[in-house]
Formats: structure tokens, C-alpha cells, sequence
């Protein structure tokens, strides 16, 4: 006869403190997700661990999301820890040896494998046709040598690099007036030879302008025309594609600057065109322009075709506009981060701040600006060049703050280390071998195939142990030596 009652003075088990029936749905589907993740675990998180703890300099160990606990290595000096998103760790100066060979301002740079070279600027109050070169490996500067002096003099020309190709355009010539003239460099497998006239003059001659290159065109923002007079002007050169000729200047009618600007700092971002500072018809702002590009580096247009135009930063009242007004100041971008570096306040006073921003990767939308002083400028700088280079950026002459022409070079590295150790409430993160290379690669997979048939063996004596409890029970009380006793053998819970 089947029994439906417990017998008499028995007692139903229960698990959990008593929470949940021993031989109930909820119980057993309890059990069944621990073991299930338990094994994802074993054959899945700890081979991938054990991978990353072999090529990576520090690996996360569970779900690290908040660290109050860090520790960063000394070679991002006095950055705080972990160091903020587009922060660079603090500029150096150069040794006196790297210095240039005179002081040079409104300058331009053009990077060519590890070629360095400063195109123009002015020194002494006097454009220069010179040009200097030097070679950059691992971030270190070689002593600076003569290269291929330009066709004329350009100090303040917007100098701009286009498949590989250096173009100095327009800028003010010996005597100080603007130019409407483009000049294109000769590279011969990443060595400038030489200069010639592109054939591309501007509509008219512009100095102080502002610059970008996207993937296929050239822009040329505002600037300062004959008689000193600021500009608004949008001009756009294309290159054809399967060509090396740059198409004629064509004014964007549609697409002028918001307001008339000189001496502003302009970057290609991404998506983005973003114009920043510079001096406006009520003198230095610290406005910022932005203009959204297409795929191919031209102006995002609507359903109607005609272009969206410029989103506008009004002065004190926007996350995008700069914290305090700027000219002459160096743009720069890295890794989808946006600075303005330097530059001349609304006194005309040289500063040594260095703003900078990561723009919304979709949009372009700045939601604010990053300040700190650690990494500031070791001097207040204005006009001044820059390079990137791999991991590091190099800031290039300058007027300094009693308007003097500087030989200087600053350097930051772009990648400051992350934690070497942090410690939250879900998760830790330590230090790793870092094996770089292919080796470190094949001993990583070496290593995770280790850990996984390691949990895999696990399992199974795991498995086997939980299905042979009496002996598995009696194997521990023998190896302690019966320290660990033995439950009575009617306590065996199949």
C-alpha cells in the first residue's frame, strides 16, 4: 500500500536555515544554478583569467566596478590614481642638447614615420622659410638638423597633412602680410625633400587661420585678411579620389563660422570638427564651434541635402564652451580626447593650462571640460607647435609670458598606467607577468588549456566524491588521521 504520510516521528528535512524544503522545486533549482555557474566557472572564468594573467599587466579578479582601494605605478608622477580619461602625465622639459637652434612661434609641424619636422614660424618678430627636422623613437627626440627650407617665409600658415603629403597654407610672409599661397612637400618613402607650389592658391591671402584635414579635404576656418581684418569664411580643398592633385578652394557658402574668429584652435575628431577659442569681433572668446562630418570627411547633410551647420557654444552658459577664453592656443587630439593646450587669456596674458575633453564618440556632444594642475604647463606658453608621436606629445617653441620666442620642448606621454592594484567590494584587481609578444600569447593559451583541463579533472573527482559519499567520508577521516570524523551511516544524504 503506498505511503502518502510521513511515518510517525519523523521530521521533513529542510535546507537553508530552515528557509526551504530539503526535497522541494525551489531547493533543487537553487542547487542546480550554484552548479551551473560553478562550472562556467571553473571551465570558463579561470581559463580566461588564467590567459590574461599571462600577457596583461594586471588582471581583474570578480566584478571590480568600484575601487576605493588603488595604487598606480610612479611613473604617472603626480596624476591622481586611477588617473582621469584623456589626462597625459605631467609635461617634462627638454635637455638642453634637444633645444631648437633658435626661438620659434606660430609654427607648424608634420610627422613622417619617425621624422619629425617644425615647418616656418616666426622668430625675432621675422618669418623664417626654415625648416628643422629631427627622428622620434620610443618617444625620445634626436638633435635637431636642417631639412628642406620652404619656397618663402609663412609664420601663423595653417599647416596640415593630407595622405602623407605636408601642405603650409597661407599665413603671413617676411614683411607680415597675409598670403593666399599653398605649398605642397615632396616625401620620398617618409623623408620631406622638398616643396612646390600646390597650384591651390586661397580666394584671398589668410593668416591666423584655423585648420583641419579629414580623410580626403581640407578645411580652412576664419583667419585674418589685408588690413587686419577677421573673417568668417569656411573653404573646403578636396582630392579626388586615385588622385595626388588637390581640388581648387571652394568657399562653403552655406557653412560659414558662426562668427568671425582668429587664432582659434581647431581639431578633426572623429565625427567632429570642433573650432575652440580664438579672438572675435568682441575680443578673445571661449566659444566652441562644432560641425558634424560624414564617412568621407564631409559635412553631415539632412534629408534635404543641404547641411546640418555649425552646433554653437554661447560664452559662460554651456558644458562645451571653454572654461575661461583663449587664443593662440594649441589644439590637439588623442584617442578620441580633445585638448587646449596654452595660449593667451582675455588680458593677452600667456597661461600654461591645459584643458582638454572626450566628446561623445556618436554625436560629438562635449558635456565639460577636465582641469587639473598637475598636468599643466611647467611655463605659461602661447603659439606654440605640436606633435604627436606614438604615446607622446611633444610641444614645440612658443612665445613665453613676457613674448619672447622659446626654443623649448615640452613632452607628455599620452598613456598614463592604469592601477596596478585595486581592491573593491566585489573584486580585486593585482599585478600580472605582461609576457609580450607571441611568446606571451602561446604561453597564455598554454596556460589557459592548463587551468581548463585542471577544472576539468576537478569536476570530475568532485562529481565521483559526491556520488560515493561513505567513501569519500572515510578517505578524510583516514587522511586526518580521524580528526575529520565520519557521519553515522544513517546521516548519508543520497
Amino acid at each position: 500500500m503506498a505511503e502518502y504520510a510521513l511515518p510517525p516521528g519523523a521530521v521533513k528535512k529542510r535546507a537553508v536555515f530552515g528557509l526551504l524544503d530539503a526535497d522541494g522545486w525551489a531547493w533543487a533549482t537553487l542547487k542546480a544554478t550554484f552548479w551551473f555557474v560553478f562550472i562556467i566557472f571553473v571551465l570558463g572564468y579561470v581559463p580566461d583569467r588564467a590567459y590574461y594573467f599571462t600577457v596583461s599587466p594586471t588582471v581583474d579578479l570578480g566584478f571590480n566596478v568600484i575601487s576605493p582601494v588603488n595604487m598606480c605605478p610612479s611613473t604617472n608622477e603626480t596624476l591622481p590614481c586611477p588617473a582621469p580619461a584623456g589626462a597625459v602625465i605631467p609635461w617634462q622639459s627638454n635637455p638642453t642638447e634637444l633645444s631648437l637652434p633658435t626661438g620659434t612661434t606660430a609654427a607648424g609641424t608634420f610627422s613622417s614615420g619617425s621624422n619629425l619636422y617644425v615647418i616656418g614660424g616666426s622668430s625675432g618678430g621675422q618669418a623664417t622659410a626654415n625648416v628643422l627636422s629631427t627622428t622620434v623613437q620610443d618617444g625620445n627626440l634626436a638633435p635637431w638638423t636642417q631639412g628642406p627650407a620652404l619656397p618663402d617665409a609663412r609664420a601663423g600658415a595653417v599647416v596640415l597633412t593630407l595622405s602623407g603629403v605636408p601642405y603650409v597654407v597661407g599665413g603671413s610672409d617676411a614683411s607680415g602680410a597675409p598670403t593666399a599661397t599653398v605649398f605642397k612637400g615632396t616625401v620620398d618613402q617618409g623623408t620631406l625633400t622638398g616643396w612646390e607650389d600646390a597650384g591651390i592658391n586661397l580666394p584671398v591671402p589668410l593668416t591666423d587661420a584655423s585648420g583641419v584635414a579629414t580623410a580626403g579635404s581640407l578645411y580652412v576656418f576664419g583667419g585674418r585678411t589685408t588690413g587686419d581684418q577677421i573673417v568668417a569664411t569656411t573653404y573646403i580643398s578636396v582630392l579626388p579620389t586615385g588622385q595626388t592633385k588637390l581640388g581648387p578652394w571652394t568657399e562653403l557658402t552655406e557653412l560659414p563660422l558662426p562668427e568671425a574668429r582668429a587664432g582659434a584652435a581647431a581639431v578633426a575628431s572623429g565625427i567632429s570638427v570642433f573650432i575652440m577659442g580664438g579672438q572675435g569681433p568682441s575680443g578673445v572668446t571661449n566659444s566652441v564651434f562644432y560641425l558634424g562630418l560624414d564617412s568621407k570627411g564631409n559635412p553631415a547633410v539632412g534629408t534635404d541635402g543641404r547641411p546640418f551647420g555649425w552646433g554653437v557654444s554661447v560664452n559662460q552658459s554651456s558644458a562645451a564652451a571653454l572654461p575661461e577664453a583663449r587664443q593662440h592656443a594649441t589644439g590637439m587630439v588623442n584617442g578620441g580626447a580633445v585638448y587646449v593646450i596654452g595660449g593667451t587669456d582675455a588680458d593677452g596674458k600667456a597661461v600654461a593650462t591645459n584643458f582638454w575633453t572626450v566628446p561623445n564618440a556618436s554625436n560629438g556632444v562635449i558635456s565639460g571640460w577636465t582641469m587639473l594642475d598637475a598636468t599643466n604647463l611647467p611655463q605659461a606658453q602661447s603659439q606654440s607647435a605640436v606633435a604627436v608621436s606614438g604615446a607622446a606629445a611633444f610641444l614645440i617653441g612658443g612665445t613665453d609670458a613676457n613674448g619672447g620666442d622659446l626654443n623649448t620642448i615640452l613632452r607628455a606621454n599620452l598613456a598614463p598606467a592604469p592601477p596596478f592594484f585595486r581592491l573593491g567590494a566585489f573584486g580585486v584587481t593585482v599585478p600580472a607577468l605582461s609576457i609580450k609578444g607571441e611568446i606571451g600569447q602561446q604561453l597564455g593559451y598554454i596556460v589557459a588549456g592548463g587551468a581548463g583541463g585542471g577544472g576539468l579533472v576537478f569536476l570530475i573527482v568532485l562529481g565521483w566524491m559526491f556520488s560515493h559519499r561513505r567513501e569519500s567520508f572515510r578517505f578524510f577521516q583516514w587522511i586526518s588521521r580521524g580528526r575529520f570524523k565520519a557521519p553515522p551511516e544513517d546521516e548519508y544524504n543520497y
